[in-house]
């Protein structure tokens, strides 16, 4: 099999309101979608959910750097073509804005591959689970205490038994009362974790999620500087909820060091920055040598075939906000908190022809 042509293009996804985290206010989401089509009739399909930040940038970063160095290659050498396209962005930056094409495009490849295999991708990789559990995880960090209620009520009537809540922004206390209004609107026995996207100091986070404890909290995300590794160890070992982390990583060997020490007790590996289902998977070994539970970073249809069949696999994470789901034909199944994978063979999802259309951006 022989790949014959790449296709990359940017969607437009409006926000029906200003949503973020402790960082960042956000109105619009632009997925940039790479076809890989092949000599056999097997077209894969990636996406990279770029925030508004320089979608044209990662449209033609594939363009101008890597379409050429896949046409004409096996789509089943993933290895192989996952290192050339390291090499070839070294000088960018392996780590930095380049990583993101190279993951989607590392998700089209599997795509070929399974469906030539004539497997729904969870399979191929050796699961069998064909439904995921998920949390709702929404970026409520601008809501009021009344919106927060009412919005994580929403999601318990919906099904879901897990909750993620954005804090980091604001002080202890008002923190702590955000994280009471939301355990009084999903009930006792139902999973709350925290995401601090690297606002706090060691001290501040230590300090912080004393105060969020006597509410129950299932994991402490992201609590401090994603290069503070030392500080990971301090804050792991202050504190009673788990310490999540991992999805502003890349390679396997950073987080071999954070697993190895103690300082990341949830592993969260993001597929696109990670590498793809060859990255995500390299992680989810990883985790399972440390018996270190993975609750995947965003991108939950394509993720939840990883967690399905990695040794320690738990959880996925939907959020509204951010949910390709209306691009995309089928459009996935979450239901009563679990998303359903597809039974068809590939990772299961094409961009929907009309959706295309509709919300398609082009660049001057």
């Amino acid at each position: 099999m022989e790949i014959t042509g790449v296709e990359t293009y940017t969607l437009h996804l409006p926000i029906d309101r200003t949503v973020g985290d402790s960082r960042l206010a956000i109105d619009d989401m632009y997925p940039v979608v790479v076809e890989i089509e092949t000599d056999e009739g097997y077209t894969g399909t990636g996406w990279m959910g770029s925030l508004g930040f320089a979608p044209d940038l990662l449209e033609r970063f594939v363009d101008s750097q890597f379409t050429d160095l896949l046409v004409g290659r096996d789509p089943f050498a993933t290895e192989a073509i996952r290192e050339r396209l390291r090499t070839q962005t070294i000088y960018y930056g392996e780590l930095g804005m380049s990583a993101w094409p190279r993951g989607a495009i590392d998700v089209a490849l599997w795509d070929i591959k399974a469906q030539a295999a004539g497997q729904p991708l969870y399979k191929l990789l050796g699961g069998e689970d064909d439904s995921v559990q998920a949390y709702a995880s929404s970026m409520d960090s601008h809501h009021e205490l009344d919106e927060l209620a009412d919005l994580h009520g929403s999601f318990a009537d919906q099904g879901f038994t897990a909750f993620k809540t954005k804090v980091g922004d604001k002080p202890a206390s008002e923190e702590a009362r955000r994280i009471k209004e939301i355990r009084e609107a999903v009930g006792d026995d139902a999973e709350i974790f925290v995401d601090a996207n690297q606002a706090w100091t060691v001290k501040e986070a230590i300090s912080t999620v004393r105060e969020l404890e006597p509410h129950g909290i299932g994991w402490v995300e992201e609590p401090i500087s994603e290069f503070d590794h030392a500080g990971h160890e301090r804050v792991a070992a202050a504190i009673e909820p788990p310490l999540a982390t991992g999805e502003m990583v890349n390679r396997p060997e950073q987080f071999e060091h954070l697993l190895e020490r103690g300082g990341m007790e949830v592993a969260q590996p993001d597929l696109i920055r990670a590498g793809g289902i060859t990255g995500q998977t390299a992680v989810a070994r990883l985790a399972a040598t440390h018996n270190v539970p993975l609750a995947t970073h965003f991108y939950y249809v394509l993720s939840a075939h990883v967690v399905s069949a990695a040794p320690t696999g738990w959880i996925v994470e939907y959020i509204p906000e951010y949910d390709v789901g209306p691009l995309l034909d089928p459009e996935p199944v979450v239901e009563d908190g679990r998303v359903h994978l597809p039974d068809e063979p590939g990772h299961g999802y094409r961009i929907d022809p009309d959706a295309k259309a509709e919300h398609l951006v082009t660049f001057d």
